[in-house]
C-alpha cells in the first residue's frame, strides 16, 4: 500500500462482516451452540479448533469457517463472553429431515465434534428449514412441541416459524422455519436474527438470578441504613462509632455492586439487542398461536424490568449512603469546629492572664532591681559621706528610693517593646 494504515483498521472493518449466516438450498438443517467460556476454557477452545479434523476455509481470531464435506459446513465466532458454533447441513447431508443425529454419517461426526467443544452451553438449537408450510407440517408434528407453549408467526416478510422454546430430551431447542418464497439471502438473515434473538435472550436472563439474589441483600442493607438514620437523629451513639458502622455498610454495598455490576450491565446490553432483533424480524401474529412479541413480552420483559429495578435500587442505596456519610461527616466537622472555637477562647483567656501576670512580674522585677540598685548606691554614698562629712548620704538615698524603681520600670518597658517590634518585623519578612 502507498499509505500508512491504522493498526486497528482491518479489525474494525472485519467486525462489520462477522455474524454471517450461510445461504442454504432448501431443505436444510442448522445446529447452533452458544457457549459461555472463562479464560481457561478459551484456551482449551483454541486448542480444539486448531486440532479440528475439518478443512478451514476462513481462519481468523474471531471468525472461522470450515468444511467437513461439500454439504456440511461449520462457522465459529467469538463474542465478548461467549462463542457460537453453527453447523449447516444441506443437500444429501440434510436428509432425512429427522430430529435425531445419526452417528454413521458425516454430519453425525461433525455434530459429535461440535458438541464436545469447551464451554458451558447456554443455548443449543436444532433448526429445520423447508420451502413452505406444507413441508413444515410433518416436522412440526415430529418435533413434539407442547401445544400450550407453541409459538408461531410470520417473520421477515412472509416466512413462518414454529417453536415452543423448550429444552427437549436430547438437550436441544427445536425450531422449524418455512421460507414461503423468501429469497435465500433474506431467509439467511431471518434465521440469523431468530438465533441471535434466542442467544441474547438467554444471556440476558442470566442477570435475573443475580438480581433476585441481590434483592434480599439490599433489603438487609436498607434496614441497617434505616437503623443508622434513627441513631443519627436520636444521638444514641457516638459519631465515630456511627461513621465506622456506615463505612462497613458502604463496603458491603460496594462488594454487592462489584458482584452484580458486570452481569447486570451485560443484561441491559443483551436486552437491547433482543429488542432490536425483534423489531427487525417484524413479526405478524397468526390466529390461534402466540407470536414472538407475545412470548418475549410475557416473561422476558418483566425479567428485564426486575434487573433494571434492582440496578436502580442499588444505585439509590449508594446515593443514600453517600448522603448519610456526608451528613455525619458534616456533624463531626461541626463538633470539631466548636471544640476548636472553645479551645481558642480558652487559649485567649490564658494569654490575657499570662499578659497580666507578666506585667505584674515586670512591676515586681522593677521594684526588686531598684531595691538592689539602691543597696549598691547606698554603699557608694556612705563611702562619700565618710570622706566628706558634709555630704547627706541618707537624704540622697531617700531621693533615689522612688526614682530608681521608676527608671527600672521604664527601661524594662522600652526593652520589651523593642523585642516585640523585632519579632513583628521578622514575621513580616518571613511572610
Amino acid at each position: 500500500m502507498r499509505f500508512a494504515e491504522h493498526p486497528e483498521r482491518r479489525h474494525v472493518v472485519g467486525e462489520m462482516h462477522l455474524r454471517r449466516f450461510p445461504r442454504l438450498a432448501l431443505p436444510a438443517q442448522a445446529i447452533q451452540f452458544a457457549r459461555l467460556l472463562d479464560d481457561e476454557e478459551r484456551r482449551a477452545e483454541a486448542r480444539a479448533l486448531a486440532d479440528s479434523p475439518a478443512e478451514w476455509l476462513v481462519d481468523d481470531a474471531r471468525h472461522r469457517e470450515s468444511r467437513w464435506s461439500d454439504d456440511v459446513r461449520m462457522s465459529w465466532e467469538r463474542h465478548s463472553e461467549a462463542s457460537t458454533a453453527t453447523l449447516t447441513l444441506k443437500g444429501e447431508a440434510a436428509l432425512p429431515l429427522l430430529w435425531t443425529h445419526p452417528d454413521d454419517q458425516e454430519r453425525g461426526r461433525a455434530i459429535a465434534w461440535v458438541e464436545t467443544l469447551p464451554g458451558r452451553v447456554i443455548r443449543a438449537t436444532h433448526v429445520m428449514l423447508v420451502a413452505d408450510e406444507a413441508a413444515a407440517a410433518p416436522l412440526v408434528e415430529q418435533a413434539e412441541f407442547r401445544a400450550s407453549h407453541l409459538v408461531s408467526c410470520h417473520v421477515a416478510g412472509g416466512a413462518r416459524m414454529w417453536s415452543d422454546f423448550r429444552i427437549h430430551d436430547d438437550g436441544y431447542g427445536r425450531l422449524v422455519i418455512a421460507a414461503n418464497g423468501l429469497e435465500p439471502g433474506d431467509l439467511a438473515r431471518c434465521v440469523q436474527r431468530l438465533q441471535e434473538l434466542g442467544n441474547y435472550r438467554n444471556m440476558a436472563l442470566l442477570g435475573l438470578p443475580v438480581a433476585q439474589a441481590g434483592w434480599a441483600a439490599i433489603d438487609v442493607i436498607e434496614r441497617r441504613l434505616e437503623d443508622t438514620a434513627r441513631r443519627l437523629h436520636g444521638g444514641e451513639q457516638r459519631d465515630d462509632d456511627m461513621l465506622a458502622d456506615l463505612s462497613a455498610l458502604t463496603a458491603t454495598r460496594l462488594a454487592l455492586a462489584g458482584d452484580c455490576d458486570f452481569r447486570l450491565s451485560a443484561t441491559a446490553a443483551y436486552a437491547q439487542i433482543v429488542a432490536d432483533r425483534l423489531m427487525e424480524l417484524d413479526a405478524h401474529p397468526i390466529a390461534g398461536f402466540p407470536s414472538l412479541p407475545d412470548f418475549i413480552g410475557r416473561r422476558f420483559h418483566p425479567a428485564m424490568r426486575t434487573c433494571s429495578a434492582f440496578s436502580a435500587r442499588l444505585r439509590l442505596v449508594g446515593e443514600r449512603m453517600a448522603q448519610f456519610t456526608a451528613l455525619l461527616r458534616t456533624r463531626i466537622e461541626t463538633h470539631i469546629e466548636n471544640q476548636n472555637a472553645r479551645l481558642l477562647v480558652s487559649m485567649d483567656r490564658s494569654a490575657r492572664m499570662q499578659l497580666r501576670l507578666q506585667h505584674l512580674v515586670e512591676g515586681l522585677s522593677a521594684v526588686a532591681i531598684g531595691y538592689y540598685a539602691l543597696g549598691l548606691l547606698s554603699y557608694m554614698l556612705k563611702a562619700v559621706e565618710k570622706v566628706d562629712h558634709r555630704f547627706p548620704a541618707t537624704l540622697a538615698l531617700g531621693v533615689a528610693a522612688p526614682v530608681l524603681p521608676a527608671l527600672m520600670f521604664v527601661a524594662m518597658g522600652r526593652l520589651r517593646r523593642r523585642v516585640i517590634s523585632r519579632d513583628d518585623k521578622g514575621a513580616e519578612k518571613g511572610a
